[in-house]
């Protein structure tokens, strides 16, 4: 797990994130710089309840594609996918496909 200090207003913060997926993205996504101005932001306030969601569906795949390409033209997910960041943070399967997708998409993979 990752330690993270995160601005917020007058003070830096310290939160852990809760998996090596999540530091991945978050590297992935800073190096590309898309990561959402609130995505540090958003992992400080989300409950350690909320790190379980729900089941991928067929949408999270359909948006899937339409994510990576907006992360390569570097639009901010966070702003125009929320519920989707969100998702991409706490569901481990979906930010495999997309982190694979993503690799693809660069040559990486």
């Amino acid at each position: 797990m990752e330690t993270a200090l995160i601005p917020t207003r007058d003070r830096q913060e310290k939160i852990t994130l809760p998996d090596e997926g999540i530091v991945t993205l978050r590297h992935k996504l800073i190096q590309l710089n898309v990561w959402p101005d609130a995505g540090d932001q958003f992992l400080a306030l989300m409950p350690h309840s909320r790190w379980d969601s729900p089941p991928l569906t067929e949408s999270d795949n359909q948006w899937l594609p339409k994510v990576v390409e907006d992360v390569i033209k570097g639009v901010d997910i966070g702003v125009n996918y929320p519920a989707f960041f969100q998702k991409l943070l706490t569901s481990h399967t979906l930010r495999q496909s997309f982190l694979s997708a993503l690799d693809i998409k660069l040559g990486i993979a």
